[in-house]
């Protein structure tokens, strides 16, 4: 049976993994050159998770952080051999 801390830990692992791959997922569909509303609200968008991810990575200790940055794919690069059912 897991505590409240453990339980914490986790939503907070879950939470920064899933702030890494938004901010990640804005890259990509920048890169793809969107009409300008969609560029402004991307931008928009990256500016905010990577805001609320500085914020959490600064207060966490090492070991959590690095759970979290594991999410990403420029770490680790993408999924490979990976097909749809």
């Amino acid at each position: 049976m897991s505590t409240k801390a453990d339980q914490l830990g986790e939503r907070v692992i879950v939470t920064g993994r899933a702030y890494v791959r938004i901010v990640e997922a804005a890259d990509v569909q920048l890169d793809r050159q969107p009409v300008w509303t969609e560029r402004l609200l991307l931008r928009l968008t990256r500016a905010l998770y990577s805001h609320r991810l500085r914020g959490l990575v600064a207060v966490l200790p090492a070991d959590i952080t690095g759970e979290i940055l594991a999410a990403s794919e420029r770490m680790t690069g993408p999924v490979r051999g990976f097909t749809e059912n």
